[in-house]
């Protein structure tokens, strides 16, 4: 009797621990399926600031009103750059101007380049719309191409892409910002600035 009872206990315990072991394989996580950087927008492949081709509107030293073209090499150096694809006709952009405006003492740091696909007369309208040539930290032209767009794969407007003063990027927003949220990053990109220069000037003078 003894020993059909200890048998009974045996196959007892072999059972349950077979079934401990089936469940345990069988609820094993998959393993996590890796991020296809392939459908990943140019502009978060590269931290690169892509090249900028605008047509902007000028006075020339008669006073004519002309256009020429903008790029990368008219950019200021050392300063955080602001790319913002607008269209005059959109009222989160112009609502997005307002606030640029009434926060530019807090941004004059920053410079501004405002894309559009629209015609340049329209572009200029909302310029003088707007008294925008008296901030010479913003420029407004006409993308002859689709390239920005495209590059930044911009769904809604106004699109805004950050670098800093080396023209890496840093952070964008797909439908503008918060004003308070902006001005901080721009004050922290200048203050990183500054203390480089620092640096740089106190090792020169060792």
């Amino acid at each position: 009797m003894k020993k059909i009872l200890l048998a009974s206990l045996l196959l007892s315990f072999n059972f349950l621990t077979f079934c401990q072991n089936k469940k345990t394989s069988v609820i094993k996580a998959p393993p996590a399926e890796k991020a296809d950087s392939t459908k990943l927008p140019a502009y978060l492949k590269t931290r690169d600031l892509p090249m900028i081709k605008i047509l902007v509107d000028v006075t020339t030293t008669n006073g004519k009103q002309d256009t020429t073209w903008f790029t990368n090499a008219n950019l200021p150096y050392n300063r955080p750059i602001i790319v913002i694809y607008f269209s005059p006709e959109c009222g989160h952009c112009q609502h997005e101007l307002k606030e640029l405006e009434k926060n530019m003492d807090s941004l004059k740091d920053a410079f501004f380049v405002f894309i559009s696909r629209f015609p340049i007369d329209s572009i200029k309208s909302f310029e003088k719309k707007y008294n925008t040539s008296i901030y010479p930290n913003m420029v407004f032209g006409k993308e002859a191409t689709y390239f920005i767009p495209v590059f930044y794969d911009i769904k809604f407007t106004p699109f805004m892409a950050i670098y800093d003063r080396k023209k890496q990027f840093v952070k964008s927003y797909d439908q503008g910002t918060v004003m308070r949220e902006l001005i901080q990053l721009v004050s922290t990109l200048t203050a990183e600035n500054e203390v480089e220069k620092k640096s740089k000037k106190k090792h020169t003078t060792m």
